[in-house]
């Protein structure tokens, strides 16, 4: 591939957030001797964007971007050294900063011009030193660099002047401008969020008001539920539906996610699209299953109805693949999914995340449905609006049957763990290995507050499976934190050994292994959490959108999760979005 071919396709994946794939482009270009700066600084940008931080700043020294003077290298340099700061506290926080600013200053004076003295200026602000914030802040306005352009060069031109205005107190001033920011950008709202999020925290800084931030927040997203019925009368269903909509406009809802059986899922898809809302779907299982057990046996007229709203959908996702079986844990499962990507595309935008709901006020008779879905939801504390609805029983043909026993079944959160570098070790070393490496996990896996309740090992290989995402999560940051307290080079080990950890949630067979008699964890989700793994950075754990998901609607405060691109395309698997795990 040529050199301008690779910078092409770099810039396409950075903008779809394709962050590991563009990382591996780069490193494939620099590998076939194409070396240069820009490519190098391509492939650190894709790390620090997958929040593989320390794996990111080894490579920034590594492909001698620490040496370069040239203003995106330090610019790259100083927002490394930010996202250690804003990932620590106290004195370190401070001292990260301090060194983030120095580079950001470096970086304006070499050309970098208002975007590094603005962030210049931010991070002296953490750092504890006003003054100088203020002197930076006061030098980014009267920058020459910049203009009046529109569109998403404007908007950070803009959006960069109210920072700093905002920093020298001129809140009034800083306003105006980042309505001015807004109205030349006004649907990037990735773009929008980011800038929320920079200003919140020097409010947070500052103990000032965030009110006038308002114009920045995108609109909400939304998981939809509701009863499935038959075709209604024709007044009723409209009656029904207008309700819906103004909804819809009350919440200011962008975004829907949620399922797409008969009844109140198709209607409130059809709201939304309507509304001009992005819909998202999440099928509980294979769609022709899935229409033949909650679509069709209310009506052929439904049928139509839900395939125009699936051609329509912004995305679909699966939470199982496979026929039904019987076993309504697999809706209340996929219902779950939803909330947790509603609650994730939340964060990434930073805005409300709500719940709208079709209800008959009857309570759940099982772990499904609209019922049990309201109750989840309510758990979180996140805003709720039902809608009350009289709907008659479902008769007979309406219930899908029940399939016979598949055997014990349970929803795990499991992580996969490898060594990168295990299979170039000399074997001289691989006693070492064992010794340092994999016995640094042991002592850590035998620690944990929340044991796992099952565990195999092979090679450097480690499995571990929890009935907790949280206690899933914990374990994967405890390994993390325990292996970099490890001196490897003082044991003759590569100092690029690192851990890559894959995390997912998800429904999965609890057997006995006819071979050993072990208890043995198998199924079709174990699957996706074994080709996480091979997509994470060193140093980072990945985890599903599933996992991510259900932190986010019940551990925020603990975890966060950023997206980091989704997993390479392997035979018989398609890829699927993944997560950095990280603490708050």
């Amino acid at each position: 591939m040529s050199a301008e071919a690779s910078f092409d396709e770099l810039a396409a994946l950075l903008r779809r957030g394709e962050h590991l794939s563009a990382y591996d482009l780069a490193r494939r270009a620099l590998d076939e001797g194409q070396g240069s700066l820009a490519l190098a600084h391509a492939a650190v940008l894709s790390l620090a964007r997958a929040g593989a931080t320390d794996f990111a700043r080894a490579e920034f020294v590594r492909l001698g971007l620490s040496h370069s003077t040239d203003p995106e290298a330090l610019s790259l340099g100083a927002r490394l050294l930010k996202d250690v700061a804003l990932s620590a506290d106290g004195p370190r926080r401070r001292a990260f900063a301090r060194a983030s600013a120095r580079d950001y200053v470096a970086a304006a004076t070499n050309g970098g011009g208002r975007y590094g003295l603005v962030n210049a200026a931010t991070m002296s602000l953490l750092a504890g030193e006003g003054a100088r914030a203020a002197s930076l802040a006061m030098a980014a306005l009267d920058d020459a660099g910049g203009g009046a352009a529109e569109g998403e060069a404007g908007y950070f031109d803009r959006a960069s002047r109210a920072e700093a205005l905002f920093l020298l107190g001129r809140r009034e001033a800083a306003a105006d401008m980042l309505a001015a920011a807004v109205a030349s950008a006004p649907t990037s709202l990735s773009a929008h969020a980011s800038t929320l999020r920079q200003l919140s925290m020097i409010a947070a800084e500052l103990g000032a008001p965030t009110a006038w931030l308002e114009i920045l927040r995108p609109p909400a997203t939304a998981h939809f539920t509701g009863h499935m019925f038959a075709v209604r009368a024709a007044g009723e269903e409209a009656d029904l539906k207008a309700r819906m909509a103004d909804l819809v406009r009350a919440q200011k809802i962008g975004f829907g996610y949620g399922g797409l059986a008969a009844g109140a899922d198709i209607l409130w898809a059809e709201t939304l699209l309507e509304a001009g809302a992005e819909l998202h779907v999440v099928a509980p299982l294979a769609m022709a299953s899935y229409v033949e057990t909650s679509v069709r046996p209310f009506g052929e007229a439904w049928v139509e109805r839900f395939q125009t709203c699936l051609d329509r959908a912004a995305s679909v996702r699966f939470a199982a693949r496979d026929p039904y079986a019987g076993d309504d844990e697999v809706f209340a499962y996929a219902s779950r999914f939803a909330v947790g990507c509603a609650i994730l595309r939340a964060e990434g935008l930073s805005t409300r995340a709500v719940q709208v709901a079709v209800w008959d006020g009857r309570p759940a008779a099982g772990p499904a449905g609209a019922a049990a879905d309201i109750a989840y939801w309510r758990e979180t504390g996140r805003p709720q609006t039902v809608l009350p609805f009289e709907r008659p029983a479902p008769d007979a043909a309406q219930v899908a049957a029940s399939a016979a026993d598949g055997g014990e079944r349970g929803v795990k959160a499991m992580l996969f763990i490898d060594v990168r570098g295990f299979g170039a070790l000399h074997d001289a070393q691989v006693p070492a290995f064992f010794e340092v490496i994999m016995a640094g996990m042991a002592e850590a896996i035998a620690g944990l507050a929340a044991p796992a309740e099952h565990v195999e090992t092979w090679g450097d290989g480690v499995f571990l499976v929890f009935d907790q995402p949280s206690d899933a999560a914990e374990a994967a940051l405890v390994l993390l934190e325990a292996h970099r307290r490890l001196n490897l080079r003082a044991r003759g080990l590569p100092r690029h050994l690192g851990l890559r950890i894959g995390g997912h949630y998800g429904p999965v067979h609890l057997r006995v292994n006819p071979i050993t008699g072990a208890q043995a964890v198998v199924g079709a989700h174990v699957v996706v959490a074994a080709r996480i793994e091979p997509d994470v950075a060193p140093g980072a754990a990945y985890v599903s959108e599933a996992m991510a998901g259900i932190l986010a609607t019940h551990h925020a405060d603990r975890y966060r999760c950023g997206y980091v691109g989704r997993t390479t395309p392997r035979k018989s698997f398609p890829p699927v979005s993944i997560f950095n795990l990280s603490r708050r």
